[in-house]
C-alpha cells in the first residue's frame, strides 16, 4: 500500500490540489512543530481520486496520500490565494 508525504509553506487562503490514479485517502494537516500546538489541524478526502483542499492559516502543512493501489501516480501542486 503505497504512502506519499510531501511538506509545503503555505499562506492562508492557498487551494492545494492533488490529484491520483486511485481512490485514495487524502489529508492536509498542519506542520505544529513551529508553533507548539499540542494537536494538529487536518483536513481530509477519503476514497476520492482528486481533492482541493484550501488552507485555514499561513504555516507549513503536510500533504499525505495513502492509497490501496500498489501502483499509484499523483500531483500534488497548490493554487495561490
Amino acid at each position: 500500500m503505497p504512502v506519499v508525504k510531501a511538506s509545503l509553506h503555505l499562506f492562508g487562503g492557498d487551494t492545494v490540489v492533488v490529484h491520483c490514479s486511485n481512490k485514495s485517502h487524502i489529508h492536509l494537516m498542519s506542520d505544529n512543530s513551529a508553533t507548539g500546538k499540542p494537536e494538529a489541524d487536518i483536513l481530509s478526502v477519503e476514497d476520492k481520486q482528486s481533492a482541493y483542499l484550501t488552507v485555514p492559516y499561513s504555516g507549513k502543512w503536510k500533504v499525505l496520500i495513502d492509497s490501496h493501489s500498489k501502483s499509484l501516480e499523483h500531483s500534488i501542486s497548490y493554487v495561490a490565494a
